[in-house]
């Protein structure tokens, strides 16, 4: 779209401009340039021609094009009043210029004065835009009332002829860029909605199961009707992992130190679910939540959160963190449960039911360094893994229960 280089375009920029307010300036510096060259030449050439008062004006009109240059480049800013003053002079100037020359026909004055309401329809808002129509109204009043008046016959009939093409050639130009302009817009604007439209995306997915973020998405497009996004589950899987003696650790530690070892974990933690196909819940303080068989349906979903457990007790095991040794309460159960959406602000993704109270039970009466899974779970994992018989543990709510601890694959 531009035939000057940016910098030249850029004349009147400011950092802190949209790209709509500098597509805006460009226009009005290449419309100034180009209208600047064409006074200026036809102004010498009047003189030439001994057209003194019409020539004089016209190079006053190329050289008030440069003042405007000038005003913009020191201001980096297109004022509301000196757009609208421009624009009106683009419909006086020629105006004037053709009147003491006999007449406005020949010289194709309505094409040169109709860039006033084109550029105005860019260029400008509120009052001045509606200028664009007072502009077009007095072209072609003006255009009528001297439309029968003959040509200065001081004049060769070859400069109306060129003045006349050269008028149509920069109403043709304005016309040109000025739909450029609102095509490159267009473009802009769907370019930002789709990146707008992908960000939010790749938010609603870091917060929600791939199948929940798509029926959140569309419930946020249509909040008339935002529905109640549950499930129930039959079969499925939670484990929770919290630090062992987690609040003395968080006493030693600095704030940022604290934070960025629960970051490096809980980082850790997310690449090993996402290796396994498991949902992140939520961590809350040092609990870190997984479920597996929602909101995907799976048979082998008590193998998966055995395979994380496992290897989050490895990764631990063979690591320190802010120069800290910590060690892991894991606790898995399996079982029916509810999952769904919750909340207008700040919504989430969770779940309920016996099963995860349970399984939260199971990682808050653990042992340190352990993973302990309930009978439910046991049933599921023995054929392939090593579980050990804990015994008996008193479970809130729910008194005492048998408890295995998974210890290892059977074929390691």
């Amino acid at each position: 779209m531009n035939l000057l280089p940016k910098s030249a375009l850029d004349i009147s920029a400011n950092p802190s401009d949209t790209s709509d307010e500098r597509a805006r300036k460009r226009l009005f510096v290449l419309a100034l340039l180009a209208g600047s060259l064409v006074a200026l030449l036809f102004g010498g050439l009047l003189l030439w021609l001994d057209e003194t008062l019409a020539g004089s004006l016209w190079l006053a009109w190329g050289l008030w094009h440069w003042l405007v240059i000038l005003v913009i480049q020191r201001s980096r800013q297109v004022s509301e009043r000196l757009a609208g003053m421009h624009l009106l002079l683009i419909i006086l100037v020629p105006f004037a210029v053709f009147g003491l020359l006999g007449g406005f026909a020949q010289f194709g004055y309505a094409f040169y004065a109709l860039t006033a309401p084109i550029l105005a329809l860019v260029l400008a808002t509120g009052d001045v835009k509606r200028l664009a129509v007072v502009c077009a109204v007095a072209i072609l009043g003006g255009f009528g009332l001297q439309a029968g008046l003959g040509l200065s016959p001081s004049l060769p009939d070859w400069l109306a002829f060129a003045w006349q093409g050269v008028n149509l050639a920069l109403a043709g130009f304005s016309v040109y860029f000025v739909v450029s302009y609102s095509f490159a817009q267009r473009e802009r604007l769907q370019r930002k909605l789709l990146n707008e439209q992908s960000k939010t995306e790749r938010l609603l997915l870091s917060i929600f199961p791939e199948k929940i973020a798509a029926q959140v998405k569309n419930s946020l497009l249509d909040e008339s009707t935002v529905p109640v996004i549950a499930e129930n589950y039959k079969n499925a899987s939670v484990m929770f992992a919290d630090i062992v003696n987690f609040t003395p650790l968080s006493t030693r530690l600095e704030a940022v130190d604290l934070v960025s070892m629960l970051n490096a974990i809980f980082s850790r933690f997310d690449r090993l679910a996402g290796k396994y196909g498991l949902e992140k819940i939520k961590t809350v303080g040092d609990c870190y939540m997984v479920a597996s068989g929602v909101p995907q349906p799976r048979s082998d979903h008590a193998h998966a959160l055995a395979e994380l457990a496992l290897e989050i007790q490895a990764f631990v095991k063979a690591n320190r963190f802010a120069g800290q040794r910590v060690s892991f309460r894991i606790g898995i159960n399996s079982g029916p449960l509810v999952a769904g959406v919750v909340g207008q602000r700040k919504i989430s993704y969770d779940l309920w039911g016996d099963t995860v109270n349970i399984a939260s039970r199971m990682s808050s009466r653990g042992i340190a360094g352990g993973i302990q899974i309930t009978h439910p779970t046991y049933e599921l994992l023995k054929d392939a893994y090593v579980c050990v018989p804990r015994g008996k543990v008193f479970v809130k709510g729910k008194g005492d229960m048998d408890i295995w601890l998974l210890t290892g694959r059977q074929n390691s």
